[in-house]
């Protein structure tokens, strides 16, 4: 009698919580309050031009946007290969809008990819998952792309591009340190040296 009530809850949790393995983006502009600060108008229509660019090019890449707040943005899509192409267009189609604007009223993404198991609550995503992601992205130069070692293992074959590898960084409310790759071709800015992994 024990066993068959503690399978009986067990298939109520499975069938509360739906999982899935997904590939997680998550993208916001570099310095986006400076950029308010100096110009509120020409923020908000750059950042909307910007916007545009990156939600068609996550639909062509058959992503999914889960969520947007201020100038982040948080997409899923069923391929890592195609979340990192998806990216790398971006910042090249991104690079080419900036290059059109004075050097300060350019806006500049940073973005952040990780592979990982998340909880399904409607058409939200939630879990360690999606909050790599968003970690990795707050590590990324601006303009540039920085993937987990989970990314890393899906696309580092299928991919015409360089990685850097900046070991396992430690991100806030993560228990492990997350291995952590910079995709070197995927920005035109200089490339400092790796960071040493945070502490928090």
């Amino acid at each position: 009698h024990i066993n068959l009530t503690r399978k009986g809850a067990l298939a109520m949790v499975d069938e509360a919580v739906q999982r899935r393995l997904t590939t997680i983006l998550a993208a916001d502009v570099a310095g986006y309050s400076r950029l308010v600060a100096r110009d509120e108008e020409a923020a908000l229509r750059t950042l909307k031009s910007h916007r545009d660019i990156l939600m068609d090019l996550i639909a062509r890449h058959r992503g999914r946007v889960f969520g947007t707040a201020g100038d982040s943005v948080i997409a899923e899509f069923g391929s890592a290969v195609e979340a990192v192409r998806c990216a790398m267009t971006a910042q090249e189609r991104l690079a080419e809008e900036n290059a059109k604007l004075p050097p300060d009223h350019q806006m500049h993404l940073r973005i952040g990819i990780n592979v990982g198991d998340v909880m399904v609550d409607g058409d939200d995503l939630l879990g360690d998952a999606v909050n790599i992601a968003a970690r990795l992205e707050s590590l990324a130069e601006p303009g540039g792309i920085t993937i987990s070692g989970s990314t890393f293992d899906q696309v580092r074959n299928r991919l015409s591009v360089g990685f850097q590898d900046l070991g396992p960084q430690k991100v806030k409310n993560i228990p492990e340190p997350v291995r952590t790759f910079r995709l070197v071709e995927a920005t035109a800015h200089p490339r400092p040296a790796p960071r040493p992994a945070r502490r928090t």
